[in-house]
């Protein structure tokens, strides 16, 4: 899990295009999980069957999920970093970015303060340590 960037739902919209492009057998898929690698693979659990296998996700903003063990850090992302992505790598941010947040994957960008991730994956770990199936006694 480790490698994993973050994973996000597949919405009625996406997944029509899944079907158009790729048949019937896309119709299935609930979450796309995006790796360090940036590849990207697809699964037929939900977001919800994800952390009943005791993986706490912590909510980036955007529909976008990270394992809150993966974090290691969140920073402020601010407008030069904003303006150097955008005039220096030439890419295009389509939403106001708050955060910049260091995986064991890899930075990814979020909507959410560095004080609301953190706060959030604290709050996450805290609850499946608690609740996941390893951590009860048998």
């Amino acid at each position: 899990t480790d490698t994993i960037r973050f994973i996000r739902p597949i919405d009625a919209e996406e997944r029509t295009r899944l079907v158009e492009r790729y048949g019937e057998d896309a119709k299935g898929f609930n979450i796309s999980i995006q790796f360090a690698d940036k590849s990207t693979k697809l699964a037929v659990e939900s977001l919800d069957d994800v952390r009943k296998q005791g993986i706490a996700l912590v909510n980036i903003g955007s529909e976008r999920h990270v394992i809150a063990a993966n974090i290691k850090e969140a920073s402020p992302f601010t407008k030069a970093d904003a303006d150097k992505l955008s005039g220096d790598k030439g890419y295009t941010l389509n939403q106001t970015f708050r955060s910049r947040v260091d995986t064991t994957a890899g930075a990814v960008l979020s909507s959410a303060t560095p004080a609301q991730i953190m706060e959030r994956r604290e709050k996450v770990l805290a609850t499946s340590t608690s609740s996941s199936p390893a951590a009860k006694p048998k």
